[in-house]
């Protein structure tokens, strides 16, 4: 084998390797990003389980089943509202269960009447 052929071969092979690492890491990479979505998941869970855990705690549950509440909460942590979650229930007091315990956006003014109900009712 003549020089020209070994610098030849040795390119073929440099192209072969590069394209195999390349394939490697884009493996490696996507799971990587797969596991942590996985772990990331997993602690929003665990955050929520020791959230809704609380709220059993402080009688925030409103009758509801345990996994319901940590279902409800960890719905709001994907939501990015987890800490919003996290501030009401530290703030609540024990025993406020029985004034139910829901987040609310509701643009409703004091009396439960949108203005324009309030209006048309006088």
């Amino acid at each position: 084998m003549n020089e020209q052929e070994k610098i030849a071969q040795v390119l073929a092979d440099a192209s072969s390797t590069i394209t195999k690492l390349a394939e490697e890491r884009d493996r490696l990479r996507d799971e990587r990003n797969k596991l942590a979505a996985e772990n990331q998941s997993i602690i929003l869970r665990l955050e929520s389980e020791k959230i809704a855990a609380e709220m059993f705690e402080k009688g925030l549950d409103g009758g509801r089943p345990f996994t319901d509440v940590v279902d409800e909460v960890e719905k709001a942590a994907h939501d990015g509202q987890l800490p919003v979650y996290e501030k009401a229930v530290k703030m609540a007091s024990r025993d406020m269960g029985g004034q139910g315990f829901r987040i609310n956006n509701d643009e409703t003014s004091g009396s439960g009447m949108t203005e324009l109900e309030q209006y048309i009712v006088g």
